[in-house]
């Protein structure tokens, strides 16, 4: 390999650079490849067990309608952040999902776009992959950062994300952002304009996204859905602008299709009139009801008001609702969000990231009884937390799409 050996810079912050990451290390040797998020990231580790003993599973499971109700998203997950922290970065303290002050940012959780890549975090603690911070300055091959050190490198491999272009377009249509077209998809002034796909959530699928809006372009296409007039039009364009400029506002809005996705995909379902009535499912089967919100989000839930339909949604809900949900877990949510638990830990987080960066701790950070006393720390994460388990790439995805 050409770059075997050398010194690798990997900057970004995204899925992308964590497969670089990943992959690479081995190509180097050990802390020879730095890894730099200039603007912080937060993070998910996809696909682990919760607990030694459990299942392995893909850690968005816990996206049902009572862990919404109870734990909304747009709050940031209050009575669950502290769950996502463990299975992310094994400890309750790794604040944003790692607990690394050299990749921490301003963002609350679940208001920044979130890499759910969050196992090459365990090459930083293995001493294998260097973790840097904002840059100051570039001088040939050294670059400077804003803590004061300083590296040199061979390579530097920019995963800093795509520009979306449309050179077909006219100038007119290629000039406006995504904020400026409803629900980011229908262009203001043409109708017949569709962009479906475009849309990032902050966490989950963007083919999730992209069903939902298909679904809502093929019936206006079709005439059995009447987009709002005009000036409605603009007026939940500028409210949804105002909205997502506010959510997001501790971010660089490098990514201007950012949505949380399932409050998103929400809102397509109520305009398409796909929005289930959970109120008349509890009255023809509470059974039903309990199945349709334990069940973690899938593009079934909104086949439930279709009867002819109904029966086959319900089953696929059940298939994935096997072993992922239970209203214990409910009652456990409720419990640790009534102690505000997240919150003094979020206190707690940024007592150790103000630890973490004081000159004193960095003086004696590396000592030998600091050294000890860390290992005190991490026993728990090494008797209970899973870094082994990986999604097997080499098995083809079960796809089991909802038909419109």
């Amino acid at each position: 390999m050409a770059h075997k050996g050398k010194r690798v810079l990997v900057v970004g912050g995204g899925e992308f650079a964590s497969d670089i990451v990943t992959y690479w290390h081995e190509n180097v040797k050990p802390a020879s490849l730095h890894w730099c998020i200039p603007r912080g990231q937060h993070f998910f580790r996809n696909y682990a067990k919760l607990l030694p003993w459990r299942r392995p599973q893909a850690l968005d499971k816990a996206s049902s309608k009572s862990h919404r109700w109870l734990a909304p998203l747009r709050k940031g997950k209050p009575g669950m952040a502290w769950a996502c922290h463990w299975t992310s970065g094994g400890s309750l303290l790794a604040y944003q999902g790692h607990g690394i002050p050299e990749f921490r940012n301003d963002a609350h959780f679940f208001r920044s776009f979130i890499n759910k890549n969050a196992n090459a975090l365990d090459l930083i603690e293995d001493g294998l992959v260097v973790p840097k911070g904002k840059m100051s300055d570039c001088s040939g091959n050294t670059i400077v950062y804003t803590d004061g050190s300083t590296g040199e490198y061979d390579v530097i491999i920019l995963c800093t994300g795509f520009c979306k272009e449309f050179p077909f377009l006219p100038q007119q249509i290629r000039s406006k952002k995504f904020c400026e077209r409803f629900k980011f998809m229908f262009d203001a002034d043409d109708l017949s304009l569709v962009f479906v796909g475009f849309v990032r959530p902050v966490v989950g699928s963007i083919l999730t996204i992209a069903e939902s809006q298909s679904r809502l372009a093929a019936r206006v296409f079709s005439g059995r859905v009447e987009l709002p007039s005009a000036d409605q039009r603009q007026r939940i364009i500028a409210e949804d602008a105002d909205f997502y400029r506010d959510y997001f506002k501790e971010t660089s809005r490098r990514i201007d299709t950012l949505v949380e996705g399932l409050g998103y995909v929400d809102e397509l379902a109520n305009i398409t009139g796909n929005y289930p009535d959970f109120w008349s499912l509890f009255k023809q089967s509470p059974k039903n009801w309990l199945t349709a919100v334990l069940s973690p989000y899938h593009g079934c839930l909104y086949l439930l008001n279709d009867p002819e339909r109904r029966e086959m949604a319900l089953a696929t809900l059940r298939r994935h609702k096997a072993g992922t949900n239970s209203p214990i877990q409910l009652v456990w949510i409720s419990l640790f969000r009534l102690l505000w638990f997240d919150a003094l830990l979020d206190v707690l987080g940024i007592i150790k990231y103000k630890i973490q960066m004081s000159k004193a701790w960095k003086a004696v950070k590396d000592c030998r009884v600091i050294a000890c006393l860390n290992n005190m720390w991490l026993y728990p994460k090494k008797c209970l937390f899973d870094r082994s388990t990986r999604f097997d790439r080499s098995k083809p995805p079960v796809l089991s799409l909802s038909n419109n």
